[in-house]
């Protein structure tokens, strides 16, 4: 790595220390080690783990549920190398994401390492086409061999292994019956590396450069190398072994490599778009997928974020039968090892139908409204919609206008009246919050060169008003500066005075360029569909396609210029009594787990304007209102940021 690109991810890891920290105990430890290997085509041995079912009958044939990822290469057997040797109370005691423990009844699960991590051989290739492939001729050529399958095949996975086993899907292995992601990105680099061109040195870095290869080694080589086979054993049985495997660990491990080519630090300093971000984003083969797909998203998505769900469920054309399951919440609301009933009981009950024949009854989209814990401690929902299509067919996108006297109003401003400026101070984030660590930290303030942002606010709804689906702000903006970061938040002031933040988007000036033909369009028949000369008449534009090609477009500094910010999907409930809040300011320093330094955002005074000349707004997608119990109290909601009334 460059000695700057060496500070940049100092620099990340000092300011996300305590979030890091977090990640790291929050997130799922790998399980034992390798049970045995799988040679492929090329030789190259990849490491997998195979967990049979309670009960097992010897002879009988079973469904598989198959994982593939770069943390493990073995089934959960419920607690780590900590977990055995480690102190009681440590953290990573726990295997990854208790995936076995929740099939293991009446499936054979199999868990695979994608090829150069943990004890598989061969070069290491992040998200790399070669990882679906492997995926795809053990589905083809080794399960339906084994003396426990029966032939059917489902993908299950979160994250890591969401994304792999999406990308594996994309292939169309023949024994696959149906696949259930949650976590999944769908664009690398508009989904979480540089989303709206601006770019994050947070959680990409975070994870690819400390994150994965902590359990890459720590919980797919170290213990492959350090158990003795009978350390995994259970005395039923059930956990199939190979009594070579530290050897064929030791052995594989020395096939491994990692081309600088395709190191995704490396790549990530490239700041536009390119073949090697394309070829390992899912959006672009997600019509290949020709089998049952259920998708799970959070709102909060503070690593993977909130994008790629509905985005890959829209592009998924190819799929016989489609499921769209959307909560708020942060990333382990969505784990199937985690969560509650209404969201893991649906993905089982999904796999179970197609692997089992078993009746199952679903929309293809259904919304769950303000998940929260419950007394007992359970995720629950507080409401629920079911729909057709997403966005939802009865959406009515619904322009909220930045008016003269900083408020928010569905009627534009009068004609005749003077566009009003609103400047405020940009290019050095002084702003930073992560929701881990408390909703009051890193509240954002003002210093005596200028205010920090600027804020809209709506008068006291009357009726309460449910939104869901995408978001768009159009701005018209002036800068003092060639370039400028634009960051945009939604919120949501209650009557007590506590805010509750529900989205953000995000959007470099010189990156504004949009390409119409590959944009995402609503029809006024409630058709959506990507391109505007297909969508004719009256599109309405909801997800803005742009090249990230060019960065010279800069910005003429004191020239107004209209930009269209793409903010992420989200679903939320304003209550009676509250408000709607729109806050524009620079991209935070530090947000939840992403980061934006101001590397290539000059300092400057932007100055936004509201009015009937400049029409800048904000387009809130509007539903039917759910049927929802009592309103919750600030900080209840999963996964959500509420700061308290001062």
């Amino acid at each position: 790595m460059a000695p700057f690109g060496r500070r940049v991810f100092a620099a990340c890891i000092a300011a996300l220390g305590i979030a890091a920290a977090l990640v790291l105990v929050a997130a799922p430890d790998s399980p034992a080690t390798p049970d045995t290997f799988v040679t492929m085509d090329d030789g190259i041995e990849i490491a997998v783990g195979i967990r049979l079912p309670n009960g097992y009958v010897e002879g009988k044939k079973y469904p598989t549920i198959f994982e593939m990822s770069g943390y493990d290469g073995a089934s959960a057997q419920g607690e780590t190398l900590m977990g055995q040797y480690g102190p009681e109370g440590a953290p990573l005691r726990e295997d990854s994401r208790q995936l076995t423990q929740r099939w293991e009844g009446e499936y054979v699960t199999v868990h695979a390492s994608v090829r150069g991590s943990g004890c598989s051989g061969g070069e290491f290739d992040l998200f790399g086409r070669q990882n679906a492939l492997d995926g795809k001729e053990i589905i083809d050529n080794w399960i339906p061999r084994q003396p426990w399958s029966n032939g059917d095949v489902a993908i299950v996975g979160h994250s890591y292994s969401g994304i792999t086993g999406f990308m594996v899907a994309t292939e169309q292995p023949n024994h696959l019956r149906a696949v259930s992601v949650s976590g999944v990105i769908d664009d690398l680099y508009r989904g979480i590396v540089y989303p709206g061109g601006v770019q994050n040195y947070g959680f990409p870095l975070l994870w690819t450069g400390a994150i994965r290869p902590f359990y890459d080694v720590g919980g797919g080589l170290l213990p492959g190398l350090v158990r003795a086979p009978d350390e995994d054993e259970d005395d039923d049985g059930r956990h199939a072994d190979d009594p070579d495997r530290q050897q064929h660990c030791a052995t594989a491990a020395t096939t491994k490599s990692r081309a600088v080519t395709n190191d995704p630090i490396v790549q990530g300093i490239s700041p536009t778009d390119n073949d090697w971000y394309r070829a390992r984003s899912p959006i672009n083969i997600a019509d290949k997928i020709n089998v049952p797909l259920h998708i799970t998203g959070a709102y909060q998505d503070e690593q993977t974020g909130p994008r790629g769900p509905t985005h890959l469920w829209e592009a998924a054309t190819g799929s016989p039968s489609k499921r769209l399951l959307l909560l708020n919440g942060d990333h382990g609301s969505q784990n199937p090892g985690s969560t509650g009933p209404e969201v893991w009981g649906d993905r089982k009950a999904f796999i179970d139908h197609f692997l089992l024949d078993r009746p199952y009854r679903a929309a293809p989209v259904t919304v769950l409204w303000e998940f929260h814990r419950n007394a007992e401690g359970n995720l629950v929902s507080n409401g629920r919609t079911d729909a057709a299509d997403w966005p939802l067919p009865e959406t009515t996108f619904t322009d909220w206008y930045l008016t003269e006297d900083g408020s928010l109003s569905t009627t534009p401003p009068a004609a005749g009246s003077a566009d009003a400026p609103f400047p405020y101070v940009t290019g050095s984030p002084r702003q930073g919050w992560s929701y881990q660590a408390g909703p009051t930290a890193g509240s954002p303030f003002t210093t005596s060169g200028g205010p920090d942002q600027v804020l809209f606010t709506s008068p006291e709804l009357t009726d309460a008003l449910a939104i869901h689906g995408p978001i768009t702000a159009t701005l018209n903006i002036a800068t003092t500066a060639p370039d400028t970061d634009l960051f945009v938040e939604l919120a949501d002031d209650a009557p007590d005075g506590s805010r509750t933040f529900l989205q953000r988007g995000m959007l470099k000036a010189s990156h504004r360029a949009i390409n119409p033909d590959q944009s995402d369009y609503f029809q006024p028949d409630n058709r959506p569909g990507r391109g505007r000369a297909q969508r004719a008449p009256a599109p309405i534009l909801y997800r803005p396609w742009r090249p990230h090609s060019n960065l010279l477009d800069l910005v003429t500094p004191g020239q107004v210029t209209e930009y269209l910010v793409e903010i992420f999907p989200v679903g939320h409930v304003f209550r009676p009594g509250h408000k709607i809040v729109v806050i524009v300011h620079a991209p935070p320093l530090v947000d939840s787990y992403y980061a934006y330094a101001p590397v290539r955002a000059p300092a400057g005074v932007n100055t936004l304007y509201a009015g009937p000349g400049a029409l800048s707004r904000i387009m809130l997608p509007v539903v039917g209102m759910p049927s929802l119990g009592a309103e919750l109290a600030c900080g209840k909601l999963e996964g959500v940021r509420c700061v308290p009334a001062p």
